[in-house]
């Protein structure tokens, strides 16, 4: 009877600490919202925006933990569809005509090549994240056209493991940081404000 009351606590005590160990999968929502712009230079450009997911990996990262490989990180949501409204918003309140059925419409293509956030295998002290984001953009005007690529990377350290609504806010962050480099490409916004 001891043996058995001794076996059931052995067995509870193994299933928390590993319970404990394991992080589970998380499905994060992803809504960038943009900051108001500091600049209204889009003077009244038509742009056409469209935005493809076109990553190679659908799988953001690992949370870490014993079980790494089953603790990943995913966007919960379509990217092209959460990304492409708020952008031509952004977009629009920057000046830019993103309504237009002119001709003259430029048609920007914003191509996700990747998107990482990932807690790296060597342990260290605190809990460390990966971050990286990278777009390639397509501008179209008739027969001209103009191409960049953009990349933001960084590493942050946290006291613990984010919880999964600052990994959401951690990654639509990353996302709007990408997307606001575009911007700072004077070849790029000079391309978009032609007529």
């Amino acid at each position: 009877m001891a043996y058995s009351t001794l076996l059931k606590t052995c067995v509870l005590a193994a299933s928390v600490w590993l319970t404990a160990c394991a992080s589970s999968p998380q499905a994060i929502k992803l809504a960038p919202q943009f900051a108001a712009p500091t600049s209204h230079n889009g003077n009244n450009s038509p742009v056409h925006v469209r935005v493809s997911d076109q990553r190679q990996n659908k799988v953001l990262g690992s949370r870490g933990g014993t079980y790494r490989d089953t603790s990943v990180v995913t966007i919960g949501n379509d990217l092209s569809l959460a990304v492409e409204k708020p952008l031509a918003a952004h977009m629009a309140a920057m000046g830019y005509d993103t309504d237009s059925l002119s001709a003259n419409t430029a048609d920007l293509h914003v191509i996700f090549e990747s998107l990482v956030y990932n807690h790296p295998k060597e342990d260290g002290v605190g809990y460390d994240m990966d971050m990286l984001a990278t777009v390639n953009v397509e501008v179209r005007r008739g027969n001209e056209h103009y191409e960049g690529r953009y990349r933001v990377k960084r590493k942050q350290k946290f006291f613990n493991a984010p919880s999964e609504s600052h990994n959401a806010e951690l990654v639509n962050g990353l996302v709007v940081e990408v997307l606001n480099s575009m911007f700072d490409d004077p070849k790029l916004v000079g391309f978009l404000r032609k007529n």
